[in-house]
């Protein structure tokens, strides 16, 4: 399952279309010869600081099963036969397996929203119970205006499994 563990904010952005990049991506072993989870260290920016979502942000276009209910989404991809693929998720097999995450509200207080900081992102490296080997994730990023930061996409990691 994935996780948000914090952000933090700092005041120097322009552009009002959120923007994302990869700091650094971190594979982490359980010390038992297998992984336990992958750390994606994020870096965004937003110069309207409309990052992240309200409690009370669930109707309309962030309603529950909308397209916009997550603001950074995160989908696993797999390796198959040469082939990157969504695989499906083992406890849902009508759906793929996704890691999407609603970010909290993260607009700063004042006159300035520029907004800026890092997401530390954990990534089981069996995401309910789905034991892929070789897998990379694809990240995505959209403000309350429902601006859309590019497409990231990590390195390719090779996973052990018990």
């Amino acid at each position: 399952m994935a996780g948000l563990l914090s952000c933090s904010d700092s005041k120097n952005t322009t552009s009002n279309v959120p923007e994302l990049s990869i700091l650094g991506e971190y594979l982490y072993s359980s010390g038992y010869d297998y992984d336990s989870f992958i750390l994606v260290d994020l870096k965004y920016s937003d110069g309207d600081g409309d990052l992240g979502l309200n409690p009370s942000d669930t109707f309309g276009d962030f309603a529950y099963k909308q397209r916009n209910f997550y603001n950074l989404y995160c989908w696993y991809l797999e390796k198959k036969n040469g082939v990157w693929v969504q695989p499906l998720n083992p406890q849902s097999i009508k759906d793929t397996l996704t890691l999407h995450e609603r970010l909290p509200s993260l607009t700063p207080q004042g006159s300035s929203k520029s907004i800026s900081g890092v997401i530390n992102f954990y990534i089981s490296a069996r995401p309910n119970q789905y034991r892929g080997d070789t897998v990379k994730y694809r990240f995505q990023l959209v403000d309350r205006a429902l601006n859309r930061s590019k497409m990231l996409e990590t390195k390719i990691f090779t996973l052990k499994h018990p």
